[in-house]
């Protein structure tokens, strides 16, 4: 038997908002899925007759393999099915949860005969409703998947049809099979080691190291805690040094994500986890989630020792009533005071917020949002400010009425037509898709979709920090500046007739002319409004390059920005791969193009040759002012400084009054370099 193992798309919504909604394979976020991963080297060990494949669909996008159309789906099967395995299994997520069943729907039409399985927190969650609903879905792995997923394909092979506890399954003949639950794995170094050989990081990425499973905390907006029935279970730190030790020989890695819902619920374990670190003397940054009230400031100084550098904490709300609501009752000054201990001792703190949850008024959505921007103020990088999602099977969940889908959300841009038939096919089954259902609350008068508009507003607050912290100072806190914004942004997007689904949402370019209308409206000093231009004009640039992919956890939601470097008068430059040149008094390229009856007129035309990088060759035909710079360079390396030298009049009868422009020279490499006719020396 075969089996491939697929993950689910995972797209970037910062960089979805950067490209303002035009598909692009470069919005995808890869990740090791340790998880699936887990399952591969668990049939491994159980039953080695099973051949497994890993299927990185993030990674296969990112490629370009396969266009962002209506074609997607279909092109996804096909790729999957080419290798003709018997099975196919994804992992899924709430929020791509449609693009994975419609998979699966080109599967079956592609083969009939290959079984599709999904696992994972949210089909777990909707198990009954996805094996009912869904003809091209086999079976369900609910809850923890080693165990069970063995005994699936055992049964399989064995053409047995029988219940499998922690399964749903659909026989041959259509019966549908509920196994009983399944008991969770009591020691988990009894599991074995993830088969990180299948994946194939980036160079530096962020790899993910599970350490443990479970939260015991009982807040009633989250589903993590019910999956895993509440149950707190981790590894031991001989087996985490263990898988650290793997990790750095495999792939040299630098930084790992200790992958653990509530890394810091057992102090002791901790406290084991870091001594073991730091006896073994393991050069590696790691990051984690925590809760304000499972750490202090001892605990964080040992976590730094052994290396820890970033923390995720949930903080939920900025209203003390809310978190009473939700039943995290952690008061707010407690909770800021970590996160500045956390600053000054060396860890970044990463914080998040949720906002629209049910009992959520003016008032509260006020309190948050001023504890967001303390938060920023503190230095928490990144900051996310989240749409309350109503997750299936959280506590709260089944109190829940009211709840719409307008459609209002970032999604895989597949195009108009396929991005259009997503949303209604979403907005009209709550059972499988509540996640991107929202409660209409009125938390400002007179604007509408207020949570869905606020569910990305963080990316783009923090790519204009310091003019966004500024207004907030003019207009009275970051709710008058998200007030301001949601008025704004619906105008402009209403003029430019935008689609419904857009309303609410703006590039960072966008964002920062808002931002600047708004300062010189309020009278900002001169200051602030040159940096808010310049904050602009970065933005504007960065939205004509190709999003940047991000390699790490914790900034996988925020805006990627391309580095900005500038070439100064002493960088050291030579030609880049420049492989012949051509000045002519004439226009030679209608010949050059094969136009036989072209009569060359009159016209100066500079012509370089460049080698690219897939092996080929391009002509370009550059200004006077780049053909000599790069010939200057062709001669001999140099600075920009050296080239002016060069072109100095070399007797004072050749002065001119007009002396060489150092700034057009800048410019004139800057773009040349961009074109990768310059190139900057490092020695």
């Amino acid at each position: 038997m075969n089996i491939t193992l697929a993950t689910s798309p995972h797209v970037r919504h910062a960089a979805v908002l950067q490209r303002d909604f035009k598909p692009d394979p470069s919005l995808m976020y890869s990740f090791a899925p340790v998880g699936l991963l887990s399952l591969v080297a668990t049939l491994r060990r159980d039953r080695p007759d099973i051949r497994c494949n890993l299927y990185d669909l993030n990674r296969k996008i990112l490629s370009g393999a396969f266009p962002l159309n209506g074609n997607f789906y279909r092109s996804v099967a096909e790729d999957l099915c080419s290798a003709s395995p018997d099975v196919l299994g994804f992992m899924t997520e709430c929020d791509s949860y449609h693009h994975i069943l419609q998979i699966a729907e080109a599967i079956k039409k592609r083969d009939s005969k290959c079984r599709v399985l999904l696992g994972g927190p949210h089909a777990s969650a909707v198990a009954r409703q996805t094996i009912e609903r869904c003809a091209a879905i086999d079976a369900v792995v609910i809850g923890e998947g080693e165990a069970t997923l063995t005994d699936l394909l055992g049964g399989w092979q064995a053409e047995e049809e029988r219940c499998i506890a922690g399964a749903a399954v659909r026989s041959r003949q259509g019966e549908i099979l509920f196994g009983q639950p399944r008991d969770l794995i009591h020691n988990l170094d009894d599991l074995p080691i993830p088969a990180y050989d299948l994946y194939h990081p980036d160079h530096g990425e962020e790899m993910f190291l599970e350490v443990g499973r479970g939260c015991p905390f009982k807040c009633d907006f989250c589903s993590t805690a019910p999956f895993w029935g509440r149950r707190h279970r981790v590894k031991s730190p001989q087996r985490i040094i263990l898988e650290i030790a793997l990790l750095r020989d495999l792939f040299k890695t630098e930084r790992t994500h200790f992958t653990h819902d509530l890394f810091t619920t057992d102090r002791a374990w901790v406290q084991r986890v870091c001594e073991a670190l730091i006896q073994a003397d393991v050069p590696i940054r790691w990051t984690c989630s925590a809760r304000t009230d499972t750490v202090d400031e001892s605990l964080l100084e040992l976590m730094y020792r052994a290396g820890c550098n970033a923390i995720y904490f949930g903080l939920e709300s900025g209203s003390e009533r809310i978190l009473r609501d939700i039943r995290k009752s952690i008061p707010l000054p407690h909770s800021l005071s970590i996160l500045k201990a956390c600053k000054e001792i060396g860890i970044t703190p990463n914080a998040g917020f949720i906002a629209g949850f049910p009992t959520e008024d003016e008032q509260s959505l006020r309190e948050t949002l001023d504890a967001y921007e303390r938060a920023l103020r503190i230095g928490c990088r990144p900051t996310h400010l989240f749409g309350y999602c109503p997750f299936a099977k959280s506590s709260m969940y089944s109190t829940l009425r009211g709840l719409v889908c307008h459609g209002h959300f970032i999604d895989l841009p597949l195009g108009t037509v396929t991005d259009l038939n997503n949303r209604n096919r979403i907005a009209n089954d709550v059972d499988l898709y509540g996640s991107y259902f929202r409660l209409q609350l009125n938390l400002i008068p007179g604007e509408k979709d207020a949570v869905e508009t606020i569910d990305e507003f963080s990316p783009l607050v923090e790519a204009a920090l310091v003019p966004s912290l500024a207004l907030s100072d003019l207009a009275g806190g970051m709710f008058e500046v998200f007030r301001l914004w949601l008025s704004w942004i619906h105008s402009f997007n209403d003029k430019r007739r935008a689609a419904d689904y857009r309303r609410g949402y703006g590039t960072p370019a966008i964002f920062a002319r808002f931002l600047v209308e708004e300062l010189s409206r309020l009278e900002a000093g001169t200051k602030i409004l040159e940096l808010a231009r310049a904050v602009q004009i970065n933005l504007e640039v960065a939205e004509t390059v190709r999003p940047v992919p991000i390699t790490t956890m914790a900034s996988h939601r925020s805006l990627p920005l391309p580095a900005i470097e500038k070439i100064s008068l002493g960088t050291k430059l030579s030609a880049g791969t420049v492989v012949a040149t051509f000045a002519s008094d004439y226009d030679i390229t209608p010949a050059l193009l094969g136009q036989a009856d072209s009569d060359p007129g009159r016209e100066l035309t500079y012509l370089i040759w460049q080698a690219t990088s897939d092996e080929s060759v391009r002509l370009l035909r550059v200004d006077e002012q780049v053909y000599q710079a790069i010939m200057s360079l062709v001669a001999s390396p140099g600075t920009p400084a050296e080239l002016l030298m060069r072109n100095l009049p070399s007797t004072p009868q050749e002065e001119s009054d007009s002396p060489p422009d150092v700034f057009a020279l800048l410019g004139v490499l800057e773009v040349a370099e961009r074109e990768g006719l310059v190139v900057r020396r490092t020695e």
